[in-house]
C-alpha cells in the first residue's frame, strides 16, 4: 500500500513539472507582427492600445531604423510568463539576422490590444 502511495505521489509531481515546462507563449505572433510593422515604419493600430500606440508613434523615428538594421526576424523563443495586476506578460528572446538576440516583453492585453511592448535589451 505504501509503495502505491509513493508511486501516485511521484506521478502527480511529474505531471505538475511537465505542465510547468510545457507552458507556451500566446503572444509570439503578435510580437512578430509588431516588430515587422515597426521595422517597416508603421505602428500597428489593430494590436496596440491607445497609450502604446502613442508611445510607438513618438519613438518610431529612432526605433524603425534600429529594428530594420537588425534584419529579418530569425526566431522568437518564449522564455517565461508572469501575471501582474491581473494581466499576463510574456518574455521572449528575439533573434534577428544581424546583431545579438534581444529580450522583449509583451502583455497587458485589453479589449484585443496590448498595453505594453518593450525591449529589455541584450
Amino acid at each position: 500500500m505504501r509503495l502505491g502511495l509513493i508511486a501516485v505521489a511521484a506521478l502527480v509531481s511529474m505531471t505538475a513539472a511537465t505542465a510547468q515546462t510545457a507552458e507556451q507563449g500566446r503572444y509570439s505572433g503578435q510580437l512578430r507582427t509588431m516588430l515587422t510593422a515597426v521595422a517597416g515604419g508603421t505602428c500597428p493600430e489593430a494590436l496596440m492600445g491607445e497609450e502604446l500606440l502613442k508611445a510607438c508613434r513618438q519613438q518610431l523615428p529612432k526605433m524603425a531604423p534600429a529594428i530594420k538594421a537588425a534584419g529579418a526576424i530569425q526566431s522568437i523563443t518564449f522564455d517565461t510568463a508572469q501575471d501582474a495586476n491581473g494581466q499576463r506578460y510574456e518574455k521572449y528572446t528575439v533573434a534577428f539576422a544581424s546583431g545579438k538576440p534581444s529580450a522583449w516583453v509583451i502583455g497587458g492585453l485589453k479589449d484585443g490590444k496590448f498595453e505594453s511592448v518593450y525591449s529589455l535589451g541584450d
